[in-house]
């Protein structure tokens, strides 16, 4: 008879003097009948539950690469270095792109210009008023009162032309200075720094600078043979045990279930969400998968008998 583990435990710890394993062979199967019954209650066995080889991924992979061409100045992180979204990776050169935004601020802060516009529409101004009442006395001609209205009226376009020339002045500097960012490598995730491919002084021209991996959350995949087909469903939630860290279970849920059994290997893919907001998991260790039904047995068929053809329309 096989017996379960706890009951070889007990069954060891209970040799003592009057026990029934003294009392005959008979006595001896009777006891070891009811011991085998209890431990079974006490420790329900999970040898029957549906358990999967499965292997920990990053969710992502990312290669790092500049939208400029330009050579590499510094590097701000190292391999296996934690980094988050928006972190600056790395920095290019970029003297004639700060030299631009420098050019830019001074045309913005250059309000001369205005103040010299501004001046002379007071002036204008008054001088108009002034032809306006000789005007009136009969002391100008028309001529002249005509040509301080006119020169008024330029003055106000001239004003207004060097405002919007400010204005533009405003933008231009914005522009420079999203050059200029351009040149400051950011990290696009959360995640960690796999490997580096540029040293400093390279052109990064048509290349990777970095590769960043998504650690959280995690990905698991599994290969599950053909009987466990409609078994396993999306949004179930299986208990993951990874080989690092050990003797630790975390919970993932299922995604996505392969719509397709590849023939050759009778097997198809199941893609499970693992969250790792600690980052107490690593990728690329193996695990096992145990979901909440009983392992089907192997070989088993999908169909107990051939389904009646249907004829879809």
């Amino acid at each position: 008879m096989n017996y379960p583990e706890p009951y070889l435990v007990l069954a060891e710890k209970s040799p003592s003097r009057g026990s029934p394993r003294n009392t005959g062979n008979g006595a001896w199967l009777l006891w070891s009948f009811v011991l085998w019954l209890s431990s079974a209650c006490l420790f329900p066995s999970q040898a029957s539950a549906a358990e999967l080889d499965c292997l920990v991924k990053p969710e992502m992979y990312v290669e790092v690469s500049s939208s400029v061409v330009s050579v590499l100045e510094e590097i701000l992180v190292e391999t296996g270095d934690v980094v988050r979204k928006g972190q600056p990776l790395a920095k290019l050169e970029a003297s004639v792109e700060k030299a631009r935004v420098k050019m830019a601020q001074l045309q913005v802060d250059h309000v001369s210009d205005i103040e010299n516009r501004k001046v002379q529409l007071q002036y204008k101004k008054l001088n108009h008023e002034r032809m306006q009442q000789l005007r009136l006395k009969k002391s100008v001609p028309q001529f002249e009162a005509d040509k301080a209205k006119t020169e008024y009226a330029l003055a106000e376009l001239e004003l207004a032309k060097s405002r919007e020339i400010r204005i533009m002045a405003r933008a231009n500097l914005e522009m420079e200075k999203s050059q200029l960012a351009l040149r400051t490598i950011r990290s696009p995730i959360d995640g960690i720094v796999v490997d580096r491919y540029a040293m400093v002084g390279e052109s990064v021209e048509a290349r990777s600078i970095l590769k960043l991996a998504k650690i959280n959350p995690l990905k698991v995949e599994l290969i599950a043979p053909t009987e466990y087909f409609g078994l396993i469903n999306k949004g179930m939630v299986a208990e993951i045990y990874p080989e690092r860290p050990a003797n630790r279970t975390f919970k993932a849920t299922v995604t996505v279930v392969d719509k397709l059994i590849d023939p050759a290997s009778g097997s198809f893919t199941v893609r499970m969400t693992l969250p790792n907001p600690k980052d107490i998991l690593v990728g690329g260790v193996n695990c096992i998968a145990r979901f909440a039904f009983k392992a089907p047995a192997p070989g088993k068929k999908l169909y107990s008998s051939v389904p009646s053809a249907t004829v879809v329309e």
